[in-house]
């Protein structure tokens, strides 16, 4: 009994098959048997990416030493013998403060001999504008000539004249005994001290350097393909060796107009805020310039970008399924494998993995989705 009607069951498929076949073609039968058989293809959650919109800009990989944007190097202005230095290397010094002390002895000498004699020669030109004047009223009165008014006239001249010279003499040896004491002219740090106390130096002779900490710079080398893409302005994060676990932010202050000759790279100044005063001068710094910054941009790995007959598209999840969607392409950000597009809208999931077998209506299921 069961095995008739196992039998007539059998053949009562095959006769509906046959029928299938009649009304829509093979094709049609094996399409239907196949996506009834097909179980969905499971895709892990790293095959796939969420569209959001970023923030996204191109680095450029920078490096250099750290130097303080102001500095002062103090030199002597005076030859003379240094009778007080009470600054050492790393000392802090503030704006104001004695730094070098020179003898001035031979300085207030010569300034009493020239005011000595800028007080004779102002004697002199005294008597001989009395001289002029008493030669003047006797030309008018015919008891004396012309000559001798013109001569004491000439005298007057002279005497102002040596005078003016004398007292430029006076103001020159008062400058040079002010300039005996050195002094501070900013908060900052003496970097270096070539000098010691009791040395007998000549004019122009570096004393001092002092460097002010607070506001650091690093001349960096950008090459000239990615100079058009960096402005006045822009972030930059240094790392500096000896602080592993912080990262300092500044900014590009200057670029230079021209390129190094041979290197094919631009100068640019970087500016960085050292408030603590942790970093020192000739610190090596590496760091990232953001350059060709966007916000809110929708862009896809490349691996998420596929091609066609058509053009691009991407494989979109939805509802269980991968759907073709195309895709206008726009700048690509090749140092992080990123290209910008348009079509997908924000929450959409597509494919981000190289993987080529998958193509547009199959069906899927994504691991925690």
């Amino acid at each position: 009994m069961f095995a008739r009607n196992k039998a007539w069951s059998s053949a009562a498929g095959a006769a509906w098959l046959l029928i299938a076949v009649a009304i829509n073609g093979p094709h049609a039968a094996r399409a239907e048997t196949s996506d009834a058989s097909t179980p969905p293809l499971e895709l892990a959650g790293v095959d796939v990416t969420r569209v959001e919109p970023r923030d996204i800009a191109s680095d450029v990989r920078i490096s250099g030493s750290l130097t303080p944007i102001r500095r002062s190097t103090l030199a002597a202005r005076v030859a003379s013998t240094i009778v007080e230095l009470p600054v050492k290397v790393g000392d802090v010094v503030r704006k104001g403060d004695l730094l070098v002390r020179f003898d001035t002895r031979a300085l207030e000498s010569t300034l009493t001999v020239r005011r000595a004699s800028a007080e004779a020669l102002a004697a002199q030109l005294q008597l001989a504008e009395s001289v002029l004047r008493r030669t003047t009223n006797l030309g008018q009165s015919g008891a004396s000539t012309e000559a001798a008014t013109l001569e004491a006239e000439a005298n007057v001249a002279n005497l102002a004249a040596q005078l003016r010279s004398k007292q430029a003499e006076i103001a020159d040896a008062e400058r040079d005994l002010a300039d005996a004491e050195v002094r501070a002219v900013f908060d900052g740090v003496v970097a270096s001290r070539p000098v010691e106390q009791d040395q007998t130096v000549a004019l122009n002779t570096e004393l001092l350097t002092i460097v002010d900490l607070s506001r650091m710079e690093v001349d960096a080398g950008v090459p000239t393909s990615r100079i058009p893409m960096v402005r006045i302005g822009q972030p930059v994060e240094l790392n500096v060796e000896g602080f592993p676990d912080r990262t300092f932010s500044g900014a590009v202050t200057r670029i230079s107009p021209t390129a190094v000759a041979g290197s094919r790279a631009v100068r640019v100044f970087l500016a960085i805020d050292n408030n603590d005063r942790t970093l020192k001068g000739g610190m090596f710094t590496t760091g990232i310039l953001k350059v060709d910054e966007r916000k809110g941009v929708i862009a896809l790995p490349n691996a998420a970008i596929r091609q066609d007959q058509t053009g691009s598209f991407v494989l979109k999840v939805t509802e269980g399924m991968l759907r073709r969607q195309p895709v206008v392409l726009g700048t690509a950000w090749t140092d992080r494998g990123l290209v910008e597009v348009s079509g997908p809208a924000a929450g959409d999931v597509v494919v981000s993995a190289p993987l080529p077998a998958l193509e547009a209506d199959m069906p899927v299921v994504v691991e925690g989705l």
